[in-house]
């Protein structure tokens, strides 16, 4: 079942991407992610690269939240009910069920989709349209998964 609803979000989302976003998209790798900062790193005078790893980001997802992104583009609420059973399935560790009130499926199929919705709205958006705005010069964000690489170059007069 989550293969066919990751399916369905695979359809819906891809299109709205960005293109700095690598990680768990068709025709995307890691590699291309390296590939691109490689590209960027010697083709553009770059004064700061930051590299982020967003600890702990696929066990804190926040459910409110990703519901907020997924119902700006779903509106069957029949398959946001679904993503919602899915997100709050629980996780058994040692024989002991936990209820889940943040994160993505563990193990799920869906997982790598549902973190690159929230990612999209959180990070891809924010960068874009907020910090290149205010920067001075260029500034390039790389998204593999929750690894990122925003750079930033100054134009010298």
């Amino acid at each position: 079942m989550q293969k066919a609803l990751n399916e369905i979000l695979i359809v819906i989302y891809e299109p709205e991407f960005l293109d700095c976003s690598y990680g768990f998209r068709p025709g995307r790798s890691c590699h291309d992610a390296l590939k691109e900062v490689a590209k960027i790193l010697e083709t553009k005078k770059v004064s700061y690269v930051v590299d982020a790893d967003i600890k702990g980001f696929f066990d804190n997802v926040d459910h409110g939240w990703m519901m907020k992104f997924l119902k700006d583009r779903i509106q069957d609420p029949n398959l946001l009910r679904l993503i919602q059973r899915f997100l709050k399935a629980g996780v058994i560790e040692e024989g002991v069920e936990h209820e889940t009130d943040t994160g993505t499926p563990q193990g799920g199929v869906i997982s790598p989709t549902l973190a690159n919705v929230y990612l999209h709205y959180v990070l891809d958006l924010w960068f874009t349209v907020k910090i290149k705005r205010e920067c001075r010069g260029k500034a390039y964000l790389i998204r593999y998964a929750d690894d990122c690489a925003p750079r930033r170059s100054v134009q010298v007069a």
